[in-house]
């Protein structure tokens, strides 16, 4: 069997009755009090020397299938530090293609709809996967506006590996 196809099943357990029963997958709404992270990937995402996650972090893309800006997160609710990080190795970082998890950011869900916004549960490409959305679709300093409020909420991590 094949990497993609035993994933692929892998996948469908967890969000199954026995995988949201074992918390292998956490329930479709999130609430105020969930924990969330942001795998950084950019030294310009964060500040190692005042222990800050920067706003760019958190800065949404546009997502070309659903012509909404986004921004991709991970809930974190229930899982040890060692599972959190291998969340981002497997599903953010890209070694090959140079796109290397050098942090994480880490707050409340509730410092994202206290910034106005709005998340999307869709579990793609892992079942804690959810998006950030309801960005600002015309002007940047609103959407840089909202990253702010929401980075000086968070906690930064640095990746265990170093360097």
């Amino acid at each position: 069997m094949d990497r993609n196809r035993f994933v692929e099943m892998f996948l469908r357990f967890l969000s199954n009755r026995f995988g949201r029963f074992l918390r292998l997958s956490p329930p479709g709404e999130v609430a105020a009090n969930e924990v969330f992270t942001r795998f950084l990937v950019h030294k310009r995402q964060f500040a190692l020397t005042k222990g800050r996650v920067l706003p760019p972090a958190l800065k949404p893309e546009l997502n070309p299938e659903t012509h909404r800006w986004e921004t991709s997160t991970y809930r974190i609710d229930g899982l040890q530090a060692h599972g959190i990080w291998a969340l981002g190795y497997q599903y953010v970082e890209d070694l090959p293609k140079g796109r290397r998890i050098r942090a994480r950011g880490t707050s409340l869900a509730a410092s994202v709809t206290d910034a106005g916004l709005h998340w999307d549960v869709n579990g793609e490409p892992y079942p804690r996967h959810a998006d950030i959305i309801g960005w600002s679709v015309n002007d940047k300093d609103i959407r840089m506006m909202a990253a702010t409020e929401i980075a000086n909420k968070m906690s930064l991590e640095m990746d265990p590996r170093g360097g």
